[in-house]
């Protein structure tokens, strides 16, 4: 017996990347409204149900690891397509993983590691409690429409030019810091990440960096994805943290809703040695 994980697409695994590694990604919904406005939707039961099927093919173990549900209704339907497959023989174990973007697939790539549910679930838990998700967009009026930020927050954003700094959690979104300025908040959020992996630029002994995985995301303009990759490396480096992987990936369609033209995001996970 082996084990398949499966995810869904808020985790902006490259799909070349997800098959490589045996990964099944269910694609989270957009759909359009009768005002035209975009909305998003979880998986259906049967979708997950067909996904997890096709998983335990031939006797697999399946690891269910999905967005976090103060994000999303996926676990629930998760929950409940388990309990089909349950029926059927199937042993699938759902795990809400409380993230999301780069800190999720980062979190699937760890498990797949693994050769049972039982430490997959491990792996993934500690990449996700040592994960930090850092994210900038342009508008919150997005975040706001789709109840991802409260109205306060939403209005501090929109005045003077402040840019949050926001991360995601198992509570959902909260702010880490308030930025005057688009060009200086970039440059902060390069400095959460570094300060996030253990970097330092302050002279004199200290103890050694442990290893990160990197992944870098952005929603419409990939040139801008590339080069925060660049000056994300290059911070990395001189502040003498230790970069195992980079992993660059646009948004989701789903959390594109949610987030707006112009978001950039990165994620810093630990690397996890490969079980012995």
């Amino acid at each position: 017996m082996s084990l398949t994980v499966v995810t869904d697409s808020a985790a902006c695994l490259p799909p070349a990347l997800a098959d490589a590694h045996g990964i099944i990604v269910v694609p989270l919904h957009t759909m359009e409204e009768d005002d035209g406005a975009a909305t998003t939707a979880r998986p259906a039961v049967a979708e997950l149900a067909d996904a997890y099927r096709a998983a335990a093919a031939g006797g697999n173990e399946v690891l269910a690891l999905h967005i976090a549900s103060a994000l999303s209704g996926t676990a629930d339907n998760a929950r409940l397509a388990a309990h089909e497959l349950a029926t059927e023989g199937a042993k699938v174990t759902v795990l809400d993983s409380g993230a999301s973007g780069g800190a999720l697939g980062l979190a699937a790539l760890a498990a797949a590691e693994a050769d049972d549910a039982r430490r997959g679930a491990a792996r993934a838990r500690e990449s996700v409690a040592r994960s930090r998700l850092f994210f900038l967009v342009q508008d919150l009026s997005h975040l706001r429409r789709g109840g991802r930020i409260d109205r306060t927050t939403a209005f501090a954003g929109g005045a003077l030019g402040i840019r949050p700094i926001l991360t995601t959690g198992p509570e959902g979104i909260g702010v880490v810091e308030m930025v005057r300025g688009a060009a200086r908040a970039r440059r902060h959020l390069i400095a959460q990440a570094v300060r996030a992996a253990g970097g330092t630029a302050l002279t004199g002994p200290r103890p050694p960096a442990a290893p990160v995985r990197l992944a870098v995301h952005y929603c419409d303009d990939p040139a801008a994805g590339r080069a925060l990759e660049n000056d994300l490396a290059d911070a990395m480096v001189e502040a003498g943290a230790v970069v195992e992987s980079i992993m660059r990936s646009p948004a989701d369609p789903a959390s594109r809703v949610h987030l707006g033209p112009g978001a950039l995001g990165i994620v810093v996970a630990p690397h996890l040695e490969p079980p012995r």
